[in-house]
């Protein structure tokens, strides 16, 4: 952390890519993310304006892929049905989930509020997979459900549990294992969740 947030000129950034891309053969933001001792991805988009121009700066053209778009889009278009599981879940096992119009957020038994958000899989050129995971911090839920996707994205590989009093950072960036810190808060299902909130008392509002 230190190594990342100390200033780098322009041209040690940019040496910085040259170096990763005769390592790699290729770059990316999410391999830019993996060095341990540089500032991440977004940090060049900072300075140069894109990646895209730091990369030209450096004389690379990486070869375009529009995947990402439509795994996006299929990603925005499964959250309603997976949001609707989760309602559903819980209601089975006797629970009540209102969402918000406004906020999308879920409040259980009128008691806490949950954020559903998903996280693309995504594949290093190691092979290794990753997920990016951001929180919201202007809501604030109290619990945020992190549905990591599977390697092809067409369905959850398992959820976090992240309450938001033990999350201090906004974005999260995960591999496969993480450390106790982290897969702590991991299930394979929803099953518990949806009993914890079943058990719970719901208070009507008038």
């Amino acid at each position: 952390m230190d190594a990342r947030s100390r200033h780098f000129t322009d041209e040690e950034l940019l040496d910085a890519l040259r170096a990763i891309l005769k390592r790699q053969g290729t770059l990316s933001g999410l391999i830019i993310d993996e060095e341990n001792d540089l500032p991440s991805s977004s940090a060049y988009r900072s300075r140069f304006g894109s990646l895209l121009r730091a990369y030209r700066l450096i004389g690379y053209e990486p070869e375009r892929d529009y995947r990402y778009i439509e795994i996006n889009k299929a990603l925005r278009a499964a959250l309603p049905q997976i949001v609707e599981g989760i309602v559903d879940g819980v209601a089975i096992q006797g629970g009540r989930v209102v969402q918000d119009p406004d906020t999308q957020l879920l409040r259980v038994n009128y008691e806490f509020t949950v954020s559903v958000v998903l996280a693309r899989c995504q594949a290093t050129a190691a092979g290794s997979l990753r997920w990016h995971i951001r929180l919201d911090t202007g809501l604030v839920p109290d619990i945020t459900i992190a549905v990591r996707m599977n390697e092809t994205n067409d369905a959850p590989r398992d959820f976090y549990l992240l309450p938001s009093i033990d999350m201090t950072d906004a974005r999260l960036k995960m591999a496969e294992q993480n450390g106790l810190w982290l897969d702590a808060y991991r299930t394979e299902t929803l099953d518990d969740f949806y009993a914890l909130a079943g058990r719970a008392k719901v208070t009507e509002v008038a």
